[in-house]
């Protein structure tokens, strides 16, 4: 079945409220005299410089241990932290760049980067790699991650997988065995219920992954497809209506027989991992990046095994794949460009800074440095490097990054789902009107709350236009979320 779903760049980004952003984060770049490769930066000359992340405790422990290693091996530089919540990150990034008061290196998410690099926000490290950044030695692959349009706009500082973590001690009690390596959504359908039915009353077999694109990707995957269509213009989907209602289909009789958590459960879920039923002990399997390992482990009292994602029997594609998980990137005004090429070739080839760091971001992209963390887990379960080589074993390459707007479907995804998993929607009312694929979502819209580039172009466009706003082009809203997927028929021109 084809899908005439397109993510058309006009529509799509203009409704989302990314249209008016790019123009600040554009303007704010272009008007910076700071920042360029032929600026004269005095080595050894005393520098204050921020760096700015989000992540779980885990991550804020390395990430300020490092900062502080750095300052110790390079005493002229003070790097100051700045850590928020994924939200705040990315409210305050956006605002910093459109008042060209960008931090001076951050961590970037494969999410992202395709929408701050074609915004022009975004420093090149491509001058000083050899020089100041060595990736000699890297895969050519991985090594091309982070070049858009011509320009290198972030390096991978970790690699990961999506995963289904497995807590083995309730799956022994329940008499379960776990696969060894690959497995089908079959196998996994079956072990969950198999895993409820010996927990009792009040307990599920696995979290609902309904709401993922971690899920839903190698569900597609595994049917020859991909999450995105990069290759054409505009971007479409790369999956179509059967692929979708078939997920949402398979995950609503999950739910009915009991395997798979209850909506409010998994409502919390949606919160961190520590709501999790996972967490709590109540669900054996639960989805995850494999960058995250580190952390759920820290809570956990018993032994988690990484499991890959299924694939779909007979598949003509693999579910599994290795992606860059994150970037440090440099706001393209930054004073100290070249310092900032330093500090980025330290966290990811020093040794010193790659024991600080270990895995708590997933494996490091550079052999010699992923060797560095890769100590065998004492309780026979799989540390993030032995899981990323066990992907690339039987998993297949990548699709793509994640392209400009993208943010945007997974959250659609994820409010689709939801409207399913409350009965607030039938998987059909999701397939053809609701969710990514539907047709229907320029009529029904519901507000949120803008982030990131979003906001920053919302504030700016309202202090340009005062109090008037023109009304949208007939057949369109004005709401913040109208066309995400427009269908063609709806399209505005290019």
């Amino acid at each position: 079945m084809t899908m005439n779903t397109h993510l058309d760049r006009r529509t799509f980004l203009q409704s989302a409220g990314i249209l008016a952003a790019g123009t600040a984060l554009v303007t704010a770049a272009g008007c910076s005299s700071k920042g360029s490769p032929s600026a004269a930066e005095d080595p050894t000359a005393p520098k204050t410089m921020r760096f700015a992340w989000w992540g779980n405790d885990t991550m804020n422990k390395t990430t300020k241990a490092a900062l502080e290693l750095y300052h110790e091996k390079n005493p002229h530089v003070t790097l100051t932290p700045v850590n928020a919540s994924w939200d705040d990150f990315w409210n305050k990034m956006a605002t910093e760049i459109a008042g060209r008061k960008g931090a001076d290196a951050f961590q970037m998410s494969n999410q992202m980067i395709t929408d701050y690099a074609r915004r022009g926000a975004l420093l090149d490290f491509e001058p000083y790699i050899g020089d100041l950044v060595k990736l000699d030695s890297w895969d050519e692959n991985l090594r091309n991650y982070g070049i858009i349009d011509g320009k290198r706009v972030g390096v991978p500082i970790s690699t990961d997988a999506f995963t289904v973590m497995c807590n083995t001690e309730l799956m022994t009690k329940a008499g379960v065995q776990m696969p060894s390596k690959g497995w089908t959504w079959d196998d996994l359908s079956s072990m969950a219920l198999e895993a409820a039915k010996a927990g009792g009353a009040g307990t599920w077999g696995m979290s609902d992954g309904s709401w993922r694109y971690e899920v839903l990707e190698p569900w597609v995957r595994g049917r020859g497809k991909s999450f995105f269509n990069t290759a054409g213009n505009p971007v479409t989907l790369g999956f179509d209506k059967t692929d979708f209602g078939d997920f949402l289909d398979w995950w609503e009789k999950r739910r009915a027989e009991g395997s798979a958590v209850s909506p409010d459960i998994s409502t919390e879920e949606m919160k961190g991992a520590q709501n999790s039923a996972f967490v709590r002990g109540l669900a054996p399997l639960y989805f995850t990046p494999s960058s995250e390992l580190v952390g759920i482990r820290a809570l956990m009292k018993v032994p988690c095994q990484a499991l890959p994602m299924p694939d779909q029997a007979g598949g003509s594609k693999k579910a599994n794949f290795v992606r860059p998980n994150l970037f440090i990137s440099s706001w393209v005004g930054t004073p100290y460009p070249e310092e900032a090429a330093k500090f980025l070739n330290f966290w990811i080839n020093d040794p010193d800074a790659v024991k600080v760091i270990g895995a708590s971001r997933g494996v490091p992209p550079t052999p010699a440095s992923a060797q560095l963390v890769a100590a065998p887990d004492a309780g026979g379960q799989r540390t993030p490097q032995e899981y990323v080589a066990l992907v690339r074993e039987i998993g297949s390459r990548m699709d793509s990054l994640t392209p400009k707007g993208g943010r945007e479907v997974y959250d659609l995804l994820k409010r689709t789902a939801q409207e399913v998993q409350f009965k607030r929607s039938t998987v059909s009312q999701a397939v053809d009107t609701e969710g990514p694929t539907g047709a229907g979502r320029c009529r029904r819209r519901r507000r949120h709350r803008p982030t990131g580039p979003e906001r920053a172009g919302r504030i700016r466009s309202r202090r340009r236009a005062g109090k008037q706003r023109r009304s949208p082009p007939m057949g369109t809203s004005d709401r913040s979320d109208a066309g995400i997927l427009a269908p063609h028929h709806n399209r505005e021109p290019d």
